[in-house]
């Protein structure tokens, strides 16, 4: 925080309790332990940054009342910054030493499993604690301080059950995760009969700037710079700098300027490997520019640049691959919009090619309003090439999609397809008649991160070649990437405001490959007697 902030408080109405703000920090280092990794159950000391913060919070006072300044705090920094560590140990602060009767005190999280994380650091840190444990008792989802009538349990925004509660502390952990300002709300307005609740909200940037924890972001950055006032609101902002330049912006400079505990907590090692995964990934930059740099993003990212794609582009068709074995994608898109069947040949040089094959009605090629590629739909069907079929039905026509694929398996050993089951199921079904192997392909995290991660290593890598199809390298440039917040990646089409429809059967065709590699390596090892290698050992 600027000191320029804090130069602004009216001094005739408030002052800083240097006795109290002193009390929190030694409460927290004398009682209170690391409860994971390698410092686990080691007092936990507090950083400068933490002692700056903490005594923010509980050292200014209203003169006329004593009171705490400070209702609201929103800490804004990176992860592995020990920000559950530190809301945890400010919890019990408050539970056991602001002195006030019947307390009801919650932790808020997005969800059962972000709860209960949160519920086992500040459990571990009273049973680490012979003093702690003396006065507090732990239940399955609630710590109480009998003497006082006062408890601290965890929530989660999927079951929050706090309604009608009269809270006067809360920590809304991650508040960027919530799905959205509910649970906040509902937190704030019960803390209105209070004589001094405290509601901190401590989270990393997000990737919805429609959500309240970026409006809260928002009002923190303009109550910083002075642009309004608001006496009852901290804010605490640690982030990095943004811009174009991608130099400036993964500049370790850049990192400590984010990263309070930059050295301590959260390694130069560490982030320098971030670094190095960000300039090597187009797709992970953005995870690193949220996550470590605190940098509000986009959640759809642009995924392969034209320059990546066009470096692996060479000159062979069909013929040069005839009697192949391929793996396949098919990606089936509405009556009226562009559907995809890509393959996908293993190379024996551990090098693959693709071939596209795209089908669209004629009469919504004709329409320019259909997608931006306008008329060049009906171009590049002139040139037998690039394997577009503008077909005469105006909805998507199943039985010449079915021809072509039957056609291909002739030319081709097409030895799986993967495809997506909506709106796929009575066309697959007529090829499986045929002897043709298809595997539904899950569009979720769980399926198609992997397969994007891997595809987009083969481009980077120069081992995933193409003919330069046209609209395979159209569909590619259109790809918007998303992310959860387990860094799992998958591209959208709801994101991506054109066509994608080939770049998800080349990604599905890829996934495939790779499982079906996996599972014959589990099967034949499964398969092997335990004496074929290893021979007989006697005695």
């Amino acid at each position: 925080m600027t000191e320029k902030f804090f130069n602004r408080i009216d001094r005739d109405k408030y002052f800083y309790d240097k006795a109290s703000a002193d009390r929190a920090i030694k409460f927290i280092m004398a009682f209170t332990t690391h409860v994971k990794g390698k410092l686990a159950g080691k007092p936990y000391i507090l950083q400068e940054w933490e002692k700056n913060l903490i005594g923010a919070v509980f050292g200014w006072k209203e003169k006329e009342t004593g009171l705490r300044k400070y209702r609201e705090v929103f800490v804004f920094l990176p992860r592995k910054n020990s920000k559950s560590t530190l809301s945890s140990a400010i919890s019990l602060y408050m539970l056991l030493a602001d002195g006030e009767k019947g307390q009801e005190l919650v932790v808020a999280a997005s969800s059962r499993s972000q709860a209960g994380f949160c519920y086992d650091i500040i459990k571990g840190m009273v049973n680490n604690s012979k003093e702690l444990s003396k006065h507090l008792k732990v239940f399955r989802n609630s710590i109480e301080l009998e003497k006082s009538n006062s408890y601290l349990k965890c929530i989660s925004a999927e079951s929050s059950g706090i309604h009608g509660a009269n809270i006067n502390f809360a920590i809304v952990d991650e508040l960027h995760a919530h799905y959205d300002a509910s649970l906040y709300d509902v937190i704030k307005t019960s803390m209105g009969a209070r004589e001094q609740p405290l509601l901190l909200s401590i989270t990393t940037a997000g990737t919805n700037k429609n959500h309240i924890c970026y409006d809260l972001y928002e009002y923190s950055k303009k109550l910083i710079e002075g642009v309004i006032e608001d006496e009852t609101f901290l804010p605490w902002v640690y982030e990095g700098e943004d811009s174009n330049d991608l130099q400036e912006v993964l500049s370790i400079d850049n990192f400590k300027k984010a990263n309070p505990s930059f050295g301590l907590s959260i390694k130069e090692d560490y982030l320098k490997e971030q670094i190095q995964k960000a300039k090597n990934m187009p797709s992970y930059l953005n995870t690193v520019k949220q996550l470590h740099l605190n940098i509000w993003v986009d959640s759809a990212t642009a995924w392969i640049n034209n320059s990546d794609w066009m470096q692996n582009s060479f000159d062979y068709d069909e013929e040069d691959l005839l009697g192949e074995e391929c793996y396949a994608g098919l990606d089936l898109a509405n009556n009226l919009d562009l559907n995809a069947f890509v393959l996908l040949f293993p190379q024996s040089n551990g090098k693959f090619k693709t071939l596209a094959y795209s089908f669209l009605p004629y009469e919504s090629a004709e329409r320019k309003d259909n997608i931006s590629a306008g008329k060049a739909f009906i171009g590049w069907s002139k040139n037998n090439k690039n394997k577009l079929f503008l077909t005469d039905k105006r909805s998507r026509d199943d039985d010449f999609i079915f021809n072509k694929i039957l056609e291909l398996a002739e030319k081709f050993r097409i030895l799986n397809i993967a495809y997506d089951r909506w709106g796929a199921d009575q066309l697959v079904t007529k090829l499986e008649v045929e002897g043709l192997k298809f595997t539904s392909f899950g569009q979720g995290y769980k399926s198609m991160s992997p397969a994007t991660k891997k595809a987009e290593a083969l481009i980077l890598d120069g081992n995933l070649l193409h003919n330069n199809n046209p609209i395979l390298k159209w569909c590619i440039s259109n790809v918007k990437i998303v992310k959860d917040d387990a860094d799992n990646i998958k591209p959208s089409k709801a994101r991506s405001k054109e066509k994608i429809d080939c770049a998800v059967a080349l990604i599905m065709a890829i996934g495939q490959y790779f499982l079906d590699v996996e599972n014959d390596l589990i099967e034949a090892n499964s398969n092997k007697s335990p004496y074929s290698e290893s021979g007989f050992f006697f005695v």
